[in-house]
């Protein structure tokens, strides 16, 4: 990736550097298309997370059938609290740092005395969710100092040293959207850029009965189908091409043998899609899937397992009372 930075003009004590911009767009541009003219068609559920996207995700996380982010704050607020409360002239990071309701709870826990040395470094690919999210953590802890990074931090990161001790924040379970290899190697791309003592906290979906995963990802108000939806849309925008989003199926299942949720989009009739950026026309037939996103769940086994290949080593994991949801607390 390259390192040249644009930045975008944030009030004061916020700086935010735009990375993707310095990205050339035929990147992108080449990975959607590799993905829907593949056999199994895929598109990234990175680019779930436009403007929109984000907006019905935050929706999302306050559904009843959405049991992980609820979950996860309850661990926060409760087990980790007091790991958090420890923490001195932090340099903080945030890895999709998505909205700012997480990472307030780990600002609260810190003592306020020790926020002025403080700097937060929220890198997500949305730069509206990062501007929105900085624009709210400063009014609630005007002293600390937020630089913001839009970047895909699913490449080796390279983060200006500040000589301030690090605390990478990896929470939501979004590496679960990852397979396990690929889990394994942003792990171990995290760790290269880790310095002895500094912490890992990663938020991990454990495997539960199938109904509440499946409940999880097809919300009687449809917000999430509707999320699935709007990656159409972001790829309308990036290569011209012609989706019309209600043409499509919402489908989100477990699969049990890769204990992992699928999302899909089912073509409700054979569909033949083009673009400028495309030699020949994307063609799907009836009930054809492009498969959206995993979100593969956990045993505490294979947590360990993936840990230690990434050359990471697990303090503590703080769970809820049911064992749904884990924060792993990693070291170097």
């Amino acid at each position: 990736m390259p390192h040249t930075t644009t930045s975008l003009s944030i009030p004061r004590k916020i700086t935010i550097k735009n990375q993707l911009k310095a990205l050339e767009e035929t990147k992108l541009k080449s990975e959607l298309r590799a993905g829907l003219l593949a056999q199994e068609k895929y598109i990234s559920s990175k680019f779930f997370y436009d403007r929109a996207g984000s907006a019905l995700f935050e929706m999302i996380t306050e559904l009843p059938e959405y049991y992980p982010t609820r979950t996860e704050k309850s661990i926060l607020q409760n087990g980790a609290q007091p790991i958090f409360a420890k923490m001195r002239n932090l340099e903080l990071i945030e890895l999709g740092s998505g909205d700012s309701s997480k990472i307030s709870m780990v600002l609260k826990a810190i003592p306020s005395i020790f926020l002025n040395s403080l700097t937060y470094r929220p890198i997500d690919f949305s730069a509206s969710a990062i501007q929105k999210s900085a624009r709210n953590l400063i009014k609630r802890f005007p002293a600390i100092t937020i630089e913001g990074l839009v970047a895909d931090f699913t490449s080796i990161l390279q983060l200006e040293p500040t000589g301030q001790p690090r605390a990478f924040c990896f929470f939501g379970s979004t590496l679960g959207n990852f397979t396990p290899q690929q889990a394994t190697r942003l792990l171990s791309n995290i760790s290269s850029i880790m310095h002895p003592g500094d912490q890992l906290f990663l938020g991990i979906d454990m495997e539960k009965p199938t109904t509440i995963l499946e409940a999880a990802y097809n919300d009687s108000q449809h917000i999430t189908e509707a999320f699935n939806k709007n990656i159409l849309r972001v790829t309308n925008r990036l290569l011209k091409t012609n989706f019309i989003p209600t043409h499509f199926e919402h489908l989100a299942f477990y699969n049990e043998a890769e204990h992992r949720i699928e999302m899909h989009l089912k073509a409700k009739t054979k569909l033949s899609i083009d673009s400028p950026y495309l030699d020949k026309n994307i063609v799907l037939h009836k009930e054809e899937t492009i498969h959206t996103e995993n979100s593969y769940k956990f045993s505490e086994e294979g947590i360990k397992r993936m840990t230690a290949d990434s050359n990471l080593k697990i303090k503590e994991i703080f769970y809820d009372n049911r064992k749904w949801f884990g924060l792993v607390q990693l070291m170097k």
